[in-house]
C-alpha cells in the first residue's frame, strides 16, 4: 500500500480507521481498472454493504466512481468531476513539488503565480521527511540562470489546445515579427513548446497553406465551433523548426556537410537550421540568417567539411572571413 503525502478531508464525519480504509481503498481502484465489491471486500477485510458505503463518501468527496455492468457488478475509478484530493506516493510527491518550483521560476511564462500557489499547498502537506528530501534537492542544485519563458496567456493557451484536441477552427488577433497587425482564422494542428516559447502549427484559412503562430503573438482566441477540414498534415515540430531557423530571417543558405545525417545532428541544433540525408553519404544543411558574417563564422566553428550551395554572396564572405584571420593570426 502506498504511504502517501495526501490528507483525506474528514468534514463528513469520517473517523480516522474510516478515513485509513476510504485510502486503501482508492488505492486499489486506481491501481486497476475493475473491481467487484466482493473483491474489494476480501482486500479491505470488511464486507460489501461497507464497500458500497465507502464508495459513496468516495464520491462525495469528488471522485468519479462508476458503477460497472455485468455479473455480479464492480466499480471502476472515472476521470473528471471538481478536483478531489489527490493520491500520491512519495516518490509521485516529490516528483510533482519539484516539478511546480521549476515552472515558478518561469519554465512556462505566465503560469508563475498559479504554480507558487499550487506548490505552496502541496508542501503544505508533505510529511516531514518529504519536506526535508525536497529541501536536500533544492540545496544541492544550482541553476544555471538561462533565457526567461515568454510570457503567455493562460487562456489562449487554453483555447488552443481544446480546439486542437477537439478538431475545431479558432479566430483570434495576431502581430507578427515585424509588429503588423492581423486576423486570422486557422484549424490547429498541433502546439510546439522549444523550451523557451509556444507555438501553433495551424492550417491558415485565409492563406490556404500552413502556418506557425507563437502564442505569446496571440489575443482575443475564440473557438468558432466549426470542424477543421481532413487533409494531409504534415510534421508540426519541422514546421516550427523551418520557421524559427530559415523561414523569417534575410538570407537563407543551403549548405552541403560531407558527413552523414546522424553525424551533422549532433553539431547542428534543430531551431538553428534543418538537415537532411543525402545519397553519398553526406547530409543537406538549410539555414538562415540575418547578417552573412554570421553565417560564415558558424559554418567555420562548426569544425565539419561543407561546400556553400548557395547562396554566392556567402562564398564571398568566407573568404573575407579567412583573409581577416590569415591578417590577425596568420
Amino acid at each position: 500500500m502506498r504511504t502517501g503525502s495526501v490528507r483525506i478531508n474528514t468534514d463528513l464525519g469520517i473517523g480516522m480507521e474510516s478515513a485509513e480504509r476510504l485510502l486503501k481503498l482508492l488505492g486499489l481502484l486506481e491501481g486497476r481498472i475493475d473491481w467487484t465489491a466482493e473483491e474489494l471486500a476480501r482486500w479491505l477485510e470488511v464486507t460489501t454493504r461497507t464497500i458500497r458505503r465507502d464508495i459513496t463518501r468516495l464520491r462525495e468527496l469528488g471522485y468519479l466512481v462508476e458503477a460497472v455492468a455485468g455479473r455480479g457488478g464492480g466499480y471502476r475509478l472515472g476521470a473528471g468531476g471538481k478536483l478531489p484530493p489527490l493520491l500520491l506516493d512519495d516518490d509521485e510527491a516529490v516528483a510533482v513539488a519539484l516539478g511546480l518550483r521549476l515552472t515558478s521560476a518561469a519554465v512556462v511564462g505566465g503560469l508563475e503565480e498559479s504554480s507558487i500557489s499550487a506548490m505552496t499547498k502541496l508542501e503544505h502537506v508533505l510529511p516531514g521527511r518529504l519536506r526535508e528530501r525536497l529541501e536536500d534537492i533544492a540545496q544541492a542544485t544550482v541553476t544555471v540562470p538561462g533565457v526567461r519563458a515568454t510570457r503567455i496567456d493562460p487562456q489562449t493557451l487554453a483555447v488552443a489546445s481544446a480546439a486542437t484536441r477537439a478538431r475545431q477552427r479558432i479566430r483570434f488577433s495576431y502581430i507578427d515579427g515585424q509588429g503588423r497587425a492581423s486576423e486570422r482564422h486557422v484549424e490547429p494542428l498541433r502546439l510546439v513548446h522549444t523550451g523557451r516559447r509556444w507555438y501553433l502549427a495551424a492550417f491558415d484559412m485565409d492563406r490556404d497553406d500552413w502556418r506557425t503562430f507563437r502564442l505569446d503573438r496571440v489575443s482575443s482566441a475564440k473557438a468558432t465551433g466549426m470542424k477543421s477540414t481532413r487533409r494531409q498534415n504534415p510534421d508540426p515540430v519541422e514546421l516550427v523548426t523551418r520557421g524559427i531557423a530559415v523561414d523569417v530571417w534575410v538570407h537563407r543558405a543551403v549548405i552541403e556537410l560531407g558527413v552523414p545525417l546522424e553525424v551533422a545532428a549532433r553539431h547542428v541544433p534543430r531551431t538553428v537550421g534543418t538537415l537532411e540525408s543525402i545519397d553519398d553519404g553526406s547530409s543537406r544543411l538549410v539555414i538562415g540568417a540575418d547578417e552573412l558574417d554570421w553565417l560564415a563564422r558558424f559554418l567555420l566553428n562548426l569544425g565539419l567539411p561543407f561546400n556553400v550551395v548557395e547562396p554566392e554572396e556567402l562564398r564571398s564572405e568566407l573568404a573575407t572571413v579567412g583573409r581577416t584571420l590569415v591578417a590577425t593570426y596568420g
